[in-house]
């Protein structure tokens, strides 16, 4: 290994773990969020999908280091004192639930029509027919493009550096600037960041062969 890297990884191997703890967070809370919005957009009146397509729709479209940005800066603009690491989560569980979302509201029209009809010919009520026969199938088909936009959540956590929060960039700036060894401490980086994101790359290509209709 590397003398530099060697000497700086139990930093960088501390500052990983805020990734790792900032990424979980923003994963979990990102994925209910949008389970439950997308869920409501398949059965609400019109003026509500409306709003979710426009939330979905603005949040999509947008850069997340802009939206990190909106969100450190607009709290106090409010009133409200927030650290860098709450900015940041708050910010990227937004944006992150906006991709579930559509991965949901996506799943959920995968659905086979038949399966829909025959629980209405049997006097199903809507709510009941998603609680019990689409959400379960939908969540089912939605597994892997969720653990894809966890992986991308993940990654993106590195722009919290940007507006001040601690984490694995942050920490790698600080060493280089002090070492000058911009090479051996970002191919540190770079294999931290694999370790971190490969169980869930490995796990979205098996989501996808394992969890369709034709299996």
């Amino acid at each position: 290994m590397l003398p530099v890297l060697q000497s700086n990884l139990p930093y960088l191997l501390q500052a990983a773990v805020y990734t790792v703890v900032l990424s979980a967070v923003v994963i979990v809370a990102g994925v209910l969020l949008g389970i439950v919005v997308g869920t409501i957009a398949s059965a609400a009146p019109a003026p509500v999908r409306w709003l979710i397509n426009a939330y979905v729709f603005v949040f999509r479209g947008v850069p997340v280091l802009v939206i990190m940005f909106l969100g450190f800066y607009s709290f106090p603009a409010v009133g409200i004192r927030l650290d860098a690491y709450s900015a940041v989560a708050i910010s990227m569980i937004v944006y992150v639930g906006a991709f579930v979302t559509e991965a949901v509201r996506g799943a959920i029209a995968a659905v086979p029509k038949g399966q829909i009809e025959a629980a209405l010919s049997i006097g199903m009520r809507r709510m009941t027919m998603l609680r019990e026969i689409i959400v379960p199938q939908a969540l089912r088909l939605a597994i892997a493009p969720v653990l894809n936009i966890s992986l991308m959540a993940v990654k993106q956590t590195s722009y919290a550096s940007i507006v001040g929060a601690w984490e694995l960039s942050f920490a790698a700036r600080e060493v280089v600037e002090r070492t000058l060894a911009a090479f051996e401490i970002f191919f540190g980086v770079m294999i931290i960041y694999f370790i971190i994101c490969y169980p869930l790359a490995k796990a979205a290509s098996l989501a996808e062969k394992r969890f369709s209709f034709d299996h």
